[in-house]
């Protein structure tokens, strides 16, 4: 009965230590791509003449939208505006930087 106590009053400490935790990654990415379609600057330039065919994911933090022979790159980036409190946990909260268009 000892051991039981012990065994629960050591997970209840364990459980109140402070962590980290973001989104699983193919929540992570989901989150991001949805933020490119719904950021205004990305769909000013991508409307009903040139839809979106792609968005390629190219390296941490860098997605390419693709609409024919157009293309840009957006950044995900950190939001400065947000400030976690301490021992905060939770999914990341950035900010999307859409690139310049480029069309050849």
């Amino acid at each position: 009965m000892m051991r039981i106590v012990v065994a629960a009053g050591l997970g209840l400490l364990i459980s109140t230590l402070p962590g980290h935790a973001a989104l699983p990654p193919q929540y992570q990415r989901l989150a991001e791509i949805r933020a490119i379609l719904d950021d205004s600057g990305v769909a000013q330039l991508f409307d009903v003449a040139h839809p979106i065919d792609k968005i390629e994911y190219v390296s941490p933090d860098l997605y390419r939208v693709s609409s024919g022979t157009c293309s840009m790159d957006v950044t995900i980036a950190p939001d400065p505006a947000w400030k976690p409190k301490p021992n905060w946990v939770g999914p990341r909260h950035f900010i999307v930087l859409p690139g310049k268009l480029v069309c050849k």
